[in-house]
């Protein structure tokens, strides 16, 4: 039962990839698309792809701060090859938590604690969407046509930031009051969900009053988030593609959310519409934003053979070490 399950969700997210697909280039001109790539900035689409590499030990720092704040600690190099693992599982895996879920591990390996290693990676998670969250608002305050053209965006970015500063309050100031309670609650009630909790809340715990952690992290997460930005901003230079870079502000960081719902097999389909909604207020074509989208894409599957390239070099060892055990 749970394979025909796992089967149906993959073959609805096909369906619905193909789809939006299907719908997005019905009426392109499929040569324009291609074309308007082939003449695209070489130099620039270099730059773009260059940006990646920073973003690897940004994202890097800010793990190995996380896990410092619970007295751990991990050379840089070895958590950048970890972040490139993860990126190859996100890509060629029909979910985008595969990712995460090797991070966990590499973090357990480090830690030797399953909740505190999945804190981590949560912590990690959550603070950099928080950050394009609060680069979006911003942008959209800012950004009268977007806000005209979509305006259920404003409701929805002020609500996701005020459920992010309750989240944060909770974690850093009330998790080490609210884990006993909820494990002794759990004492009275047994329930594995209650018992996840308690766990968890005692992992949050260690981050409790550690503000000079939090300003780190929060800091790293939109210097992380600036660079992906104005790596898409660099892509569509390369493109010729004419959008304010005020309104990628705001465009970036709802593509970003959205790629990551789990409707399509990895935001395929997802990411052509969203291009082809927010450019088009812009009076870009959906042809050009359609070959923003396939040369984003382009990148991070580019991305995710770099790091299969890395997996495979790190079986390698392992299997050289436990030979010769």
């Amino acid at each position: 039962m749970k394979k025909s399950g796992y089967l149906l969700t993959v073959a609805a997210k096909l369906l619905i990839s193909g789809g939006l697909l299907y719908w997005l280039l019905k009426d392109a001109e499929f040569g324009v698309i291609i074309e308007t790539i082939r003449r695209a900035n070489p130099w620039l689409l270099g730059l773009a792809f260059c940006m990646f590499f920073l973003g690897y030990f940004i994202t890097a720092f800010r793990w190995r701060t996380l896990l410092r704040s619970q007295g751990y600690d991990a050379p840089l190099m070895p958590l950048v090859r970890s972040f490139m693992v993860a990126l190859f599982f996100n890509n060629f895996l029909p979910s985008t938590i595969g990712g995460d879920v090797i991070r966990m591990y590499d973090s357990w390996k480090i830690m030797r604690k399953k909740s505190e290693a999945f804190a981590v990676i949560f912590m990690d998670r959550f603070f950099g969407i928080t950050a394009l969250l609060c680069y979006a608002l911003i942008a959209l305050l800012l950004m009268q046509q977007v806000a005209d053209m979509v305006p259920v965006l404003r409701p929805v970015l002020i609500a996701c930031s005020l459920f992010a500063v309750v989240l944060i309050f909770v974690v850093f100031s009330n998790a080490g009051y609210l884990a006993p309670k909820a494990e002794a609650w759990q004492v009275g009630h047994p329930n594995p969900v209650l018992r996840l909790v308690g766990k968890l809340l005692r992992a949050f715990a260690v981050y409790s009053g550690k503000t000079t952690t939090l300003v780190r992290v929060f800091a790293l997460s939109l210097l992380l988030q600036l660079n992906v930005i104005l790596h898409f901003a660099v892509i569509a230079l390369a493109l010729g593609i004419d959008v304010p870079l005020l309104a990628l502000f705001v465009i970036i960081p709802v593509a970003t959310v959205v790629m990551m719902l789990p409707v399509s097999i990895n935001g395929i389909g997802l990411r052509e519409a969203v291009f082809v909604l927010f450019f088009g207020i812009f009076g870009v074509s959906n042809d050009a934003s359609i070959a923003f989208a396939w040369v984003a894409y382009g990148f991070v599957l580019v991305q995710g053979l770099l790091g299969g390239l890395v997996f495979a070099a790190r079986l390698l060892k392992d299997e050289g070490v436990a030979a010769r055990k």
